[in-house]
Order: structure tokens, then sequence, then C-alpha cells
């Protein structure tokens, strides 16, 4: 567990974040965490398929246990890996319009879109917690696609 503290628009947003790895030994225990979460972030490997194939059983879980408005958003990681990728941008794009979730790849190695998607999220559950009446509704999807950065890179 680790705690991030981000800076979103002048106001102090906490994150506590859980990293289960997707490993079969936390799943009894994500099912408590599922219920209690403001926002998950699901993650694949862009070089192992499995891991992508897996991303449907934890979407599954997700919308029988955690809370109907929780925040989601799927990433493709290792894009730094593009040599090996077995998994299209396409099929994380595909994947993440089925389900109706913001989606963007990144790479924990370079940083690429890391600091972007927690900073999403917590745009995010800043706009629903304040609930201005004058403020403009936050829009994750668009800012997401409107702030991704490409992995200078083929996209194939």
């Amino acid at each position: 567990m680790q705690n991030k503290v981000l800076n979103v628009d002048g106001v102090k947003v906490k994150l506590q974040i859980w990293d289960t790895a997707g490993q079969e030994r936390f799943r009894s225990v994500t099912h408590a965490y599922y219920r209690d979460a403001h926002a998950l972030l699901l993650l694949y490997d862009i070089t192992n398929k499995t891991s992508f194939d897996n991303i449907q059983a934890w979407l599954t879980e997700i919308h029988e246990y955690a809370q109907k408005d929780v925040v989601i958003m799927l990433l493709g990681n290792k894009v730094d890996s593009t040599h090996e990728r077995v998994v299209k941008i396409e099929d994380g794009e595909r994947l993440a319009k089925e389900y109706g979730v913001p989606f963007m790849e990144t790479s924990a190695k370079s940083g690429l879109n890391v600091e972007l998607a927690f900073t999403a999220i917590g745009k995010e559950l800043k706009h629903r917690s304040m609930k201005l009446p004058n403020e403009p509704k936050f829009k994750l999807h668009d800012y997401v696609k409107k702030e991704v950065k490409g992995s200078g890179c083929c996209k194939s």
C-alpha cells in the first residue's frame, strides 16, 4: 500500500494505492477492497496476452463487488517494450469502449502517462466530492483523450 498526494487544481487529493498485481492469492481480499474503492486502475501487460484476457474477469468482479459509481480506468502497460507487443492498442481501445471506461497506454519504466493516469483519477474524484453547481462537469474520457501522450513509436 502506498499513499500519494496530488495537487489537483489547487486542491490536495490523497490517493491510497493498493497494488494486487492481479495475483490469484489476492482474489479473496480484493472483494473487500472493491467495496471501499473510489477508483480502480486495471493494468494489463501489452507483451502478455493472458494479462489482457484476464481483464474481462476483473471487470466482471468489479461490477459485482464495487460501488456502482466507482471510477474505472484501463491501462495497457509496458509500452516501452513495443518490439515484444502482443496486444494491439486497438484491442485495448475496443475493450475500454465495450465497458465504457477511459483507456491509455503507459510505461512504468519510462513514466509515460503514469502521472497522467493518477491526475485524471484525482481530477474526477475531486469534481465528484466538491459537486460545485456552477463548475462545468469534469469529463474523464475527454480529459484522457486530450492529454494522453503517444509512445513516440509506431502503434502496431
